[in-house]
């Protein structure tokens, strides 16, 4: 006789009667409705704005940078460049094994005159409207030294970047075999070339961060 141990499956069992039921989101009809107040929206006083200028290549070097016009502007707070930010550290290992690069490791903004992809931040403007922070940084002048990109990755996937670990932290497990001769000894075989657009994201809530030390404490409203 074989006794069999009877559980209890505590998700769909629950006692709050919650998972699996269709419940409404509290924040949706306020977000529906354009009644919901968004990390942007909080007035706070003596907010300052910033403006990310993006470099035009994709690769190369800022050979100069001319700031000049942009600092005397209407209402510029602060023009910084590689020139004048902090130091920081540059492209780094993980700094815990357990967790992927991409969360972990340094990701430097403004350390140095290279330019590793398109829109690459090369300016952050402050000032104390946003307009008056965009308008400023269209007064920069960069000047660059091209370099070579790749701009396709069919010719290139040899050497593609292969992450150790996935997002959630766990380590991949791909196994990359001989597509080729898998190919030919398919019985059925179909050859065709599929293209698929861009996808992108648009959220509800504008991407914003909005910062306020009072005294030892700093309070942040951020996007979700």
């Amino acid at each position: 006789m074989t006794e069999t141990k009877t559980s209890e499956n505590r998700p769909s069992e629950t006692r709050n009667g919650i998972i699996g039921r269709p419940i409404d989101r509290i924040d949706g009809p306020l977000k529906v409705t354009g009644g919901a107040t968004y990390a942007y929206e909080n007035a706070l006083e003596g907010t300052a704005f910033g403006y990310i200028l993006g470099a035009a290549v994709a690769k190369g070097r800022i050979a100069e940078i001319d700031t000049a016009e942009a600092e005397r502007a209407p209402a510029v707070l602060l023009v910084m460049t590689h020139r004048n930010a902090p130091a920081q550290p540059d492209f780094g290992p993980a700094v815990t094994p357990t967790v992927p690069e991409v969360f972990t490791r340094a990701r430097p903004a403004l350390n140095s005159e290279r330019v590793r992809y398109y829109d690459e931040p090369v300016a952050l403007v402050v000032a104390e409207t946003f307009e008056a922070a965009r308008a400023a940084a269209g007064l920069i002048r960069v000047r660059y030294d091209e370099e070579p990109g790749v701009y396709d990755l069919s010719g290139h996937m040899a050497d593609a970047y292969a992450p150790k670990r996935t997002n959630a932290g766990f380590e991949t497990d791909s196994v990359i075999g001989d597509f080729e001769s898998a190919f030919a000894a398919a019985p059925v075989k179909i050859d065709a070339t599929y293209r698929t657009p861009f996808e992108h994201h648009n959220p509800m809530e504008p991407h914003a961060t909005l910062a306020a030390w009072s005294g030892n404490e700093l309070t942040i409203h951020t996007s979700a």
